[in-house]
């Protein structure tokens, strides 16, 4: 099966399953799908063996403040879009790769330790690479919505930052490449007995540490339009503005960030008409939203939700020479 395959009522029903509780048992999704547990696991294991669905884990800025998201919007010149697109698609740093229409041909998600290391990395790829016409970055300054789930104010204010530990970075480690592993498997690989790593694992869940998610394409689920929205804001209505986009359901995420515009409002909609009415009848219902500016996506090269498996001085003295 391809992602351009049409999913049935049953894929879906599982898919569905999955998303409201990517780590459940056999017998768990069963009843929520109800879809007989033999049928239901022979349709979730092929959904991921054929690549149509993945299981991707993303720390949460609010608790961990770990790293430095910068959204980097490239012009190119005519016909290399897909090249270049995919040349930073190959980047460990790189996190989301969108071809786009509106303010740029290439949005780029990266992720980096320190305000510094975007010099760095500016320097190493973007300007080595002579097809590249113009550059516009801006920093992600604060999360509003994480993991396609809206954060409440209490949420927002008060978690507490803190360190994690070697062994809570490498169960999360672990989960990032296989988010249904067992707690057999993971307790091998951390070195815990099964009720101290299930203990674990349950502790960082209940404390928001991180999530475990299904990520997909949102056309396999309906949704044939899909956007990014910068808008800008009168900063006396900022949070009000990011407590309504927050709750609105075609919300996948929203950043408070640097730059021209106040928040960047990544959404889906089922088809352009109901893009249309979205950024008219409900952004027209918000005071404080002084304009907005609509970048269609076009095709999605890479998806965010991946961790980074290597360390900022690797990745940065790690040149790929196939377009510098």
């Amino acid at each position: 099966m391809s992602e351009s395959n049409q999913l049935d009522g049953i894929d879906i029903a599982c898919i569905n399953a999955l998303i409201s509780n990517p780590r459940g048992s056999w017998r768990e999704l069963s009843l929520v799908s109800e879809i007989p547990e033999k049928k239901l696991s022979r349709r979730i294991n092929k959904l991921f063996d054929d690549q149509v669905i993945r299981t991707s884990v993303e720390l949460n800025p609010l608790v961990v403040n770990k790293g430095y998201t910068v959204h980097v919007w490239i012009s190119v010149k005519f016909g290399k879009e897909k090249e270049i697109a995919q040349f930073f698609s190959k980047r460990p740093e790189v996190r989301i790769v969108f071809l786009t229409t509106g303010l740029a041909d290439i949005f780029l998600e990266i992720g980096l330790e320190k305000p510094s290391d975007l010099s760095i990395w500016m320097h190493d790829f973007v300007t080595q690479i002579p097809d590249i016409k113009t550059v516009e970055t801006q920093a992600v300054l604060k999360p509003f919505t994480w993991a396609s789930k809206p954060k409440t104010d209490h949420e927002i204010h008060f978690f507490e930052k803190r360190i994690l530990s070697d062994i809570e970075l490498n169960l999360i480690h672990y989960l990032s490449e296989d988010g249904r592993a067992s707690i057999k498997s993971l307790s091998e690989k951390v070195n815990l007995s099964e009720h101290k790593t299930q203990k674990l694992l349950n502790d960082l869940l209940d404390e928001g540490i991180f999530n475990i998610r299904i990520d997909l394409e949102p056309q396999l689920l309906g949704f044939e339009s899909e956007a990014i929205i910068l808008i800008k804001a009168s900063p006396l209505y900022a949070n009000k503005i990011a407590k309504s986009l927050s709750e609105i359901s075609n919300t996948r995420c929203l950043f408070g960030i640097s730059g021209d515009s106040q928040f960047f409002w990544h959404v889906l909609t089922n088809d352009l008409s109901d893009l249309w009415k979205l950024i008219t009848e409900e952004l027209s219902n918000l005071d404080g939203i002084l304009s907005c500016n609509t970048n269609m996506i076009t095709l999605a090269l890479k998806r965010a939700g991946f961790m980074r498996k290597l360390t900022t001085t690797s990745l940065l003295s790690t040149n790929d020479k196939n377009l510098i």
